[in-house]
């Protein structure tokens, strides 16, 4: 139902951001949603197509000013524009007036790696500008008692988000092990978090494979994805 230009942004559309973006739970009582690093403004209007009342707001900040001006005419060139606000600032920085139901975040995860030389780019893929612990203590601080974060991230750096997770009184309740296809080892993890620190909780734990082949997608990628595309 919308189009996303990504010429300008440092991220562009990828696999990530629309995993995350039809995944991630979204209470049905949740009216406002805060999508930290929302590069091309793809995964907040994905929720906003995913909405279930439309007393809905989602608020999407980026870091990077052309990112965010890319995100906001992707925004007001869709049918969602009035549920989507943008700003352009860090998460460190952020000081909306009300807290949030829900935080949905592909965050940057390159920790010790070679820097590109594009700096944006640089900027949106490494953990420099938001580590993994100013995201989940600004996640606490952001969401209400009963919120919720989901987050999208490779195997090694999720389970370093996992760990961290209980420091800020983050519960894991979903993982999902997401495989490129069914001979593969899983590449990514899909975590869904609440704010409470439970110390005995049960964790859904369950697995995603993306394709059976080339461009053959398999039926639950396809069920999961298949409302943002317009050929699936």
């Amino acid at each position: 139902q919308f189009t996303v230009w990504h010429d300008r942004c440092a991220m562009k559309v990828g696999t990530d951001g629309v995993l995350l973006g039809a995944w991630a739970t979204l209470p049905p009582t949740a009216t406002r949603i805060l999508d930290i690093g929302t590069g091309t403004g793809l995964i907040a209007l994905m929720i906003a197509q995913r909405r279930q009342n439309n007393n809905l707001q989602i608020c999407a900040i980026d870091i990077d000013k052309d990112s965010i001006e890319q995100a906001a005419e992707n925004i007001s060139n869709s049918p969602f524009a009035q549920y989507i606000s943008t700003q352009h600032t860090s998460l460190q920085k952020f000081s909306p007036n009300e807290k949030f139901d829900v935080i949905v975040c592909n965050p940057p995860y390159f920790v010790a790696s070679l820097k590109c030389p594009d700096a944006n780019r640089t900027q949106a893929r490494h953990t420099d500008s938001l580590s993994f612990d100013d995201l989940l203590q600004h996640s606490a601080r952001l969401l209400n008692s009963e919120g919720s974060l989901s987050v999208i991230l490779p195997i090694n750096e999720g389970h370093q988000l996992i760990e961290l997770a209980p420091k800020y009184e983050f519960t894991l309740t979903q993982l999902v092990h997401v495989h490129p296809t069914p001979t593969s080892e899983p590449k990514r993890l899909l975590m869904h978090f609440i704010k409470q620190n439970t110390k005995k909780s049960s964790i859904l734990n369950s697995k995603l494979t993306i394709e059976l082949a080339r461009h053959q997608y398999t039926p639950e990628y396809i069920a999961l994805t298949k409302n943002f595309y317009l050929k699936m």
